[in-house]
């Protein structure tokens, strides 16, 4: 009984080990998916003749208001207004209802409200928390997430894997 035992643990480890190679499909790899990402960003930033700043993480962004608040730290909570869409311009996400309603998003079972995070813990993908930490308390920017920032090589419900996404985010309050 012992042996039996011991031979079924062992084909379960064999089994974990196995699941976890290239068997089953490529290994992801953000050095090699990151300079995909930022051409294509770069070609659509091109396609529509935007100017843009760079993060030293690559984010390309549009500042639309400076605001002149509070700035974003490590473990602050923010509030912040938002809008995902795909670089192809179907909007994933909103925290507002009327951008839900207009654009047929809108779900009933949800409640529309300014969105909270705390900065820096993993609550949100790391490219929206950069994002968050670029603006100012009542500023606002559109902010090119490569999808190494984003959702990977996994995707979402709404976003297919290794998906670029252009966030439009406000800064609406910073406790510290």
């Amino acid at each position: 009984m012992k042996g039996i035992k011991v031979l079924l643990g062992a084909l379960a480890i064999m089994a974990i080990t196995q699941s976890c190679s290239d068997d089953f499909g490529p290994s992801y790899d953000p050095n090699v998916q990151l300079p995909i990402d930022l051409a294509t960003i770069d070609s659509y930033i091109a396609t529509n003749n935007l100017t843009v700043q760079i993060h030293e993480t690559d984010i390309r962004y549009i500042i639309i208001n400076e605001g002149n608040g509070k700035t974003v730290a490590l473990d602050d909570t923010v509030y912040v207004n938002y809008e995902l869409y795909l670089l192809d311009g179907t909007l994933v996400d909103t925290n507002l209802e009327q951008v839900a309603t207009n654009n047929g998003i809108f779900n009933p079972n949800r409640t529309y409200e300014r969105f909270g995070f705390i900065a820096g813990r993993g609550m949100v993908i790391l490219g929206f928390d950069i994002s968050t930490q670029i603006l100012t308390e009542g500023g606002s920017g559109t902010f090119f997430i490569p999808s190494v920032y984003g959702y990977q090589n996994i995707g979402s419900t709404r976003i297919p894997p290794n998906s670029n996404l252009k966030f439009k985010i406000e800064l609406l309050e910073v406790k510290k």
